[in-house]
């Protein structure tokens, strides 16, 4: 069976596709390339995790309807969750720096890190949590969502590589003494988003 994954990331096409491969659930993944999408970013409007998975996945259905495509659709949104600063950055993980790059245009992408860190100085509680929601939307427009969820802390400091995800580099997770950066591919394979991934391809393999 083929399934259309939301994005154009060949990394996250490859994750998924392993998943499949791993649980033999006979899957077959596409990306968004594939499917010849051409109408740019998808606009994340809602106000949670799970709206605004759905809202991708009613944009990608509505673009596979007038191209007469009939395949599962799958889209995720993702967000880090601060105990101490009521959720942030939250729903905003993604773009969690955009107003200050926008009056300084000099700064690094990964100001967002640097933002974080800067609010939680002298804070005690650092604990944290990574969720991610993943909208499955059928043939038929009925869907489901699952999520998975990482417990952790915000580490005092960028540890290691600043790379994408840049939250990876001060999230720690929980009974580790790693962040998510440094941490092996056996290590995340159960953490929340191929934690949410694997449920989802596992209920559609079984429909």
């Amino acid at each position: 069976m083929k399934v259309i994954f939301g994005t154009t990331n060949k990394r996250k096409i490859e994750d998924l596709q392993n998943i499949s491969n791993q649980f033999n659930l006979g899957l077959d993944i596409l990306s968004m390339d594939d499917i010849g999408w051409n109408l740019g970013e998808i606009d994340e409007i809602g106000n949670t995790l799970e709206e605004n998975s759905l809202i991708k996945a009613q944009a990608i259905y509505d673009f596979c309807q007038k191209e007469e495509i009939s395949y599962p659709i799958i889209t995720d949104d993702a967000g880090l969750f601060c105990d101490a600063l009521n959720g942030e950055p939250g729903i905003k993980t993604a773009r969690y720096a955009d107003e200050e790059i926008a009056l300084n245009p000099t700064l690094p992408k990964y100001q967002c890190v640097y933002k974080l860190l800067e609010k939680l100085d002298g804070e005690t509680n650092r604990k944290a949590t990574y969720y991610c929601v993943v909208t499955c939307m059928m043939p038929d427009k009925t869907y489901f969502q699952e999520m998975g969820e990482s417990q952790g802390t915000i580490a005092t400091e960028v540890i290691g590589e600043m790379k994408r995800p840049y939250f990876y580099s001060v999230f720690v997770l929980e009974g580790s003494d790693k962040p998510f950066n440094q941490l092996k591919p056996e290590e995340l394979s159960d953490t929340y988003r191929y934690s949410a991934l694997k449920k989802t391809l596992k209920k559609i393999s079984n429909r």
